[in-house]
C-alpha cells in the first residue's frame, strides 16, 4: 500500500501517500476540523463513495470452494490464507502502484498491500471469520515517480478462526522482525484507499482530482495527519501557499511527528523569509532530510554546481548507500567524478547507471522532486 508524503524543499515538494506511519487520535481533546479551502482557478470535482469491501459472486464462489461450510472452524483461517497466497489457486500478483477495492482486486488479481488486504478481509468476513486491517511500522523507503517522491508505508491483514490468528502479507518487502503494528478500523483503511488514489492523481498532475480524493479521505477519517500533509502539496502546486500552510499546520496539530508536513512547512517559511519560524524547526527537518536519498542527491547537485566536487561525490555516495538502484544517482556520481578529474571512476559509474536505467530513459539528472506518502508496500 502506498501512502504519499510530500516534503517541500524550496520549490520542491515532498508528498505522502498511504504510509505506515502510525497516527494517534487526540484522545480526550476537543478538535474542530477547519474548513477545507477550494482550489483557485480550477474546477472542483467530487468523489463517489466506494465500498472497498464489497464481495462479488465470484468471491463467494471462491470462499465456498476453499472454505466450505462443513470445514472445521480451526482450519478455516489457514485454508483461506493458503488459497489466497497460492499462485496456482488465486494467482494474485503484487504491484505496489495499484490500489483497488476488494472486488476489483479479486477480478484483476493484482495490487499493492492495501489492495490485497481489502480483498482478503472481504473474503474472510464472507467466510465467517474475524478479520481486520493492521498498520505496520516500517523503515521509510523513498521512490521517485514522475518527479514526485513517494514514501512507502505498509498495511497487512489479520484473520482469525476459533483458536488461531494469521497475519497475511502480500508485500515482497517484509517488515523487520518485531516491527511494531496495530489494528486500524475499516474507515481508516478506506481513508488510505482514497489517499492513494489522490496520490495517483497528483503524480499525473491532475490537481482537481487529487484535491477531491484527499478531501474525501479527510471526510472519511479526519484524524489521519498525512492526508492533510498530502493536501498541502496540492495547494503548493497550485500556488496557494497560505492554504498549504493551513493544512500543514493541521497535520502537525494532529501528529507533531508528521515530518513531511514539518519539512514542507519549513520550506515555505524559508521562501517567505520567516527565519524565526524556520529556525524553530530547522534541526528536526535537517535530521529527517538527511535520511532521504533524494535530498542528498539535491545537495550533491548543488555542491557540483558550486564546483565542490569532492563534497558532491561524498553526498551522492551516501544517497547510493541508501538507494543503490536509482540510476540517476549513479549519473550524478559519474558527472562529479568526471569534473573532479577521475575519468576511470566516472566511466565505471556511468556504465553502472546504464545498466540500471530503463530502456527508454535518457541519462539525465534531476532536481529534488516532491515527496508523497503512499501505501504500496
Amino acid at each position: 500500500m502506498i501512502k504519499l508524503r510530500t516534503i517541500l524543499l524550496k520549490s520542491r515538494l515532498l508528498l505522502v501517500t498511504i504510509s505506515c506511519v502510525l497516527l494517534s487520535a487526540c484522545a480526550g481533546q476537543t478538535w474542530h476540523r477547519p474548513a477545507i479551502p477550494p482550489l483557485e482557478n480550477i474546477p472542483s470535482q467530487s468523489v463517489a463513495d466506494v465500498d472497498i469491501l464489497g464481495v462479488s459472486e465470484q468471491m463467494k464462489d471462491f470462499v465456498d470452494l476453499h472454505v466450505p461450510p462443513n470445514m472445521r472452524k480451526s482450519e478455516r483461517a489457514f485454508a483461506l490464507a493458503y488459497a489466497t497466497l497460492n499462485s496456482y489457486l488465486l494467482g494474485f500478483r503484487y504491484d505496489p502502484t495499484i490500489t483497488l477495492n476488494a472486488s476489483e482486486a479479486f477480478s484483476q488479481r493484482v495490487g499493492n498491500c492495501l489492495t490485497f488486504s481489502n480483498m482478503l478481509i472481504a473474503l474472510a468476513r464472507e467466510a465467517g471469520l474475524e478479520a481486520s486491517y493492521q498498520e505496520v511500522k516500517v523503515p521509510q523507503i523513498w521512490n521517485s515517480v514522475n518527479e514526485t517522491l513517494l514514501v512507502n508505508l505498509h498495511v497487512n491483514a489479520i484473520i482469525q478462526d476459533k483458536f488461531s490468528s494469521y497475519v497475511v502479507d502480500i508485500s515482497t518487502d517484509k517488515p523487520e522482525r518485531n516491527a511494531s503494528s496495530r489494528k486500524i478500523p475499516d474507515r481508516k483503511a478506506k481513508a488510505q484507499f482514497y489517499n492513494n488514489l489522490g496520490v495517483g492523481a497528483l503524480i499525473d498532475n491532475d490537481l482537481s482530482k487529487a484535491h477531491a480524493y484527499f478531501v474525501k479521505a479527510i471526510e472519511t477519517a479526519p484524524e489521519v495527519s498525512y492526508v492533510w500533509s498530502n493536501l498541502g502539496v496540492v495547494y503548493r502546486r497550485n500556488a496557494q501557499d497560505e492554504e498549504a500552510k493551513l493544512v500543514y499546520l493541521e497535520a502537525l496539530k494532529l501528529n507533531p511527528g508528521e515530518l513531511s508536513a514539518l519539512s514542507n512547512l519549513y520550506t515555505i517559511y524559508e521562501e517567505e523569509g520567516d527565519l524565526v519560524a524556520a529556525e524553530n524547526m530547522q534541526s528536526r527537518v535537517e535530521r529527517y532530510r538527511q535520511k532521504n536519498p533524494y535530498y542528498l542527491y539535491y545537495l550533491s547537485s548543488e555542491a557540483a554546481e558550486e564546483q565542490r566536487y569532492a563534497d558532491a561525490i561524498k553526498l551522492i555516495k551516501r544517497a547510493i548507500k541508501i538507494e543503490a538502484g536509482e540510476y540517476r544517482f549513479h549519473v550524478m556520481l559519474a558527472r562529479s567524478q568526471f569534473l573532479n578529474g577521475d575519468i576511470d571512476a566516472a566511466s565505471m559509474s556511468l556504465d553502472h547507471a546504464k545498466k540500471l536505467a530503463p530502456d527508454d530513459s535518457e541519462l539525465d539528472t534531476m532536481g529534488l522532486p516532491e515527496l508523497v506518502n503512499f501505501s504500496s508496500s
